[in-house]
């Protein structure tokens, strides 16, 4: 815990007041200066637009659930409205997990606002760290980090500002690790309720990344009872079993109702039905490809069959997964840690004796070097990359040598390893372990800010000398601690950070497409030119029909084609331009409607009368081109990885 002396009585002071609220209060306070926070920097940008494919397939959960249904009937003509991440049939719903559209749906119906849901997950999961992180370094120290998360994700990233998900599964993360940490201590029915709700939340939303950042701590609790004989004590069933059984109990009911509904099965979530309805590669490289695949739209063919199987055939040699690793590893790097959060590991890694010390500063130079003379088409360098992530593992192994941080640690690496066999990995894929990570950074300013001067005196000096030199350095304010003024101005530099970015976005900056802000809240993209078309389109005059034609160089990731819940009874229906003869049978079953077309591909998209472009051709709209389909080479895995981004 933070300690104070006579120089640092205002710490103590003020530490003691915040540790006064309650652990309900003080997650309260955070909840709504975080959900209020990221209001605010909506109203100041613009509120959240989907803009990838996910988003829109979020939505259309969302829409579903505030429709009072989980599924939607199958449209006729599905060859005009198939799109990526939606099952068409048996019914027509999103191929996600749940938890995600249940709080873009509260927020929907609530506010009529989806954002407002993802704004109250990431305020429930900062409120939720704040938790787990009491329970394992303690209040203070846990005020600090949630601090720290609200500034870095909780307002501006694109976990809190799109509809992309992250917070809803970090948030299951926080819950599950800070009840395992207490369980360990003593069992509870709170705390073991906390475990059935974390685990629930997990399984519908990241089920495979939260089986995999749970599975050691849970299994080291389940050890820890046997050993300690506590299953034959009655409080082991009535404390824990009883009330984490019953809440898995319920949530798995739900679960099962769910798939049932949508799949026929209990047992068969949506997304594994839609892996096999449209996916001929696997997610896992190692696995063999399925059977071929007929597509009822060129561009869903293009999606699955071409782009994922680049990605899938690119990483299927054990030298080809390590050069891809490293994408994998910069893009965790960048959105979790960064420059600022790196610092703490680093500085706390440079404070120990010996070889650690020597080691972190011979990566720290390595990285420096590498990321200097980086060639993105350099297997070498990528390599390099991996061997440095993997020294710096080992380096932080030693320094972290408590149970509970090597727990973190491992956890941490083990999903990290799991994304090197995966086709591509997101940061929000690790998002149950967003909170280990924090931890660990906040535990190594724990270690900074604990860290006396006369400690790093070298031990060659003598005694005498080192008392010397410990009277003539507690002279000045900081004492006998000088990396304190670090830790304290940290939190500041990450407040400066976030006006900065919002700052930087606000005027349209240059983002990097590895940056967590990439994908939060754009000023000039596509997305918002189709937000403003579909906003003009519901104030029209009755129902409104759009045909969207792409040129065959479209980029499939600028997706038109969406469409609500209630597809056919709709106000605005998005459909593939198919021809006129082909779109002729749609306009025949939608007939009423106010027809336009739309070519996505020009410099400013517009909406022109159907009737007007049919003029135009006589003979006829002539069926759309194909997509183009570059040529692939097996080991290709630039191209594979700029066409995934």
């Amino acid at each position: 815990m933070w300690r104070s002396n006579n120089e640092n009585g205002w710490t103590a002071a003020y530490l003691m007041k915040c540790n006064s609220f309650s652990a309900l209060s003080q997650g309260i306070i955070v909840s709504l200066a975080c959900l209020l926070l990221a209001a605010a920097v909506a109203l100041v940008l613009h509120e959240p637009v989907p803009r990838i494919n996910d988003e829109f397939s979020y939505l259309m959960m969302s829409d579903t659930f505030v429709s009072g249904r989980v599924v939607n009937p199958s449209p006729a003509l599905l060859e005009f409205f198939d799109t990526f991440h939606v099952l068409i049939h048996p019914a027509y719903v999103s191929k996600y997990f749940p938890a995600q559209g249940l709080f873009l749906a509260f927020g929907q119906k609530l506010t009529g606002h989806p954002a407002v849901g993802v704004w109250l997950s990431s305020a429930l999961a900062c409120a939720a760290t704040l938790w787990m992180l009491r329970g394992w370094i303690g209040t203070s120290w846990a005020q600090f980090g949630t601090l720290i998360m609200v500034l870095q994700f909780g307002v501006f990233s694109y976990w809190s500002q799109s509809y992309w998900g992250g917070m809803v599964a970090a948030l299951g993360g926080a819950l599950c690790f800070g009840a395992i940490r207490r369980l360990w201590e003593r069992i509870s029915w709170q705390n073991s309720a906390w475990l059935g709700v974390g685990l629930v939340i997990l399984v519908n939303s990241r089920p495979l990344e939260g089986l995999i950042a749970i599975t050691p701590a849970s299994g080291l609790l389940v050890f820890q009872f046997l050993r300690q004989r506590q299953w034959k004590e009655t409080a082991f069933w009535r404390e824990l079993v009883l009330p984490a059984g019953f809440v898995m109990l319920l949530g798995a009911t739900a679960t099962g109702a769910y798939n049932l509904a949508i799949t026929g099965s209990a047992f068969e979530p949506p997304y594994l039905l839609h892996e096999r309805q449209y996916q001929e590669s696997p997610q896992f490289v190692f696995m063999p490809l399925r059977p071929k695949l007929t597509y009822s739209s060129a561009w869903v063919r293009y999606l699955y069959e071409v782009m994922e199987m680049r990605l899938y055939l690119s990483q299927r040699t054990p030298l080809n997964v390590m050069i891809t690793a490293a994408r994998k590893l910069r893009d965790w790097w960048s959105f979790y840690c960064g420059i600022l959060l790196s610092a703490p590991l680093v500085l706390a890694a440079c404070l120990r004796r010996g070889w650690i010390r020597y080691c972190q500063i011979a990566i720290v130079i390595g990285l420096v070097i590498t990321s200097t003379l980086y060639d993105y088409q350099s297997a070498a360098d990528r390599v390099a990359i991996d061997l440095l992530a993997i020294g710096q593992f080992v380096v932080l192994w030693y320094v972290f040598d408590e149970f509970w941080s090597r727990l973190a640690l491992a956890t941490t690496g083990l999903l990290l390893l799991q994304s090197f066999f995966v086709k591509y990995a997101f940061p929000h894929y690790f998002a149950p372990t967003a909170c280990l990570v924090l931890y660990l950074q906040v535990e190594a300013l724990r270690r900074l800010w604990n860290s006396r001067r006369d400690a790093l005196v070298q031990p060659g000096v003598r005694r005498t000398q080192r008392r010397k030199i410990t009277r003539e350095r507690s002279s000045a304010r900081i004492g006998h601690y000088p990396l304190r003024r670090f830790v304290i101005l940290l939190p500041i530099a990450c407040l400066v950070s976030l006006i900065i970015r919002v700052g930087a976005r606000s005027n349209d900056w240059e983002i990097g497409s590895a940056n967590g802000d990439f994908n939060a809240l754009p000023m000039h993209d596509w997305s918002l030119r189709r937000a403003e078309m579909e906003q003009w389109l519901e104030k029209q005059p009755g129902p409104q029909l759009v045909f969207v034609r792409y040129f065959p160089t479209h980029d499939v990731n600028h997706e038109w084609v969406w469409n609500r819940a209630d597809l056919m009874n709709a106000k605005v229906v998005w459909a593939r331009d198919l021809g006129s003869e082909h779109n002729s049978l749609l306009l025949q079953r939608m007939g009423g409607r106010t027809v336009w077309s739309l070519l996505a591909d020009v410099g400013e998209p517009r909406l022109v009368p159907y009737s007007e472009v049919l003029a135009h051709a006589p003979n006829g709209l002539p069926p759309p081109e194909d997509p183009i389909i570059p040529t692939f080479e097996g080991t290709d895995f630039h191209s594979s990885e700029e066409s995934a981004r």
